[in-house]
């Protein structure tokens, strides 16, 4: 009966052992994947940080080609404005000399 007694609490013992090196097996490895995931959360920031920067240059150089392209339908607006008004002014000068030499002669 004591060597069964004995037997049991030897089993206990082990078991006891196993169930440490278990428990201390699932913590590193708990830690392992921690730290994994912490690695990961890290590189994703990263990763987002740049697309985010390099989309942000890339709506700025739109933004810049778009001013540009406006700024220069502006200048070419006005320019075409300003050659329509030097033609119908020297037009309607024309016009005018040409009324007052009617009536009044030359």
């Amino acid at each position: 009966m004591l060597e069964a007694l004995e037997k049991i609490k030897s089993a206990e013992e082990q078991i006891e052992r196993v169930k440490e090196r278990l428990v201390a097996e699932l913590a590193a490895y708990e830690a392992e994947k921690k730290q994994l995931l912490q690695a990961k959360r890290e590189k994703l920031k990263i990763d987002f940080s740049n697309k985010l920067s390099e989309r942000e240059r890339v709506l700025a150089r739109e933004l810049e080609d778009d001013e540009r392209d406006l700024t220069t339908s502006a200048e070419d607006a006005i320019r075409k404005m300003e050659e329509n008004y030097q033609g119908k002014k020297e037009q309607t000068i024309e016009q005018i000399i040409e009324r007052v030499i009617s009536e009044y002669g030359s």
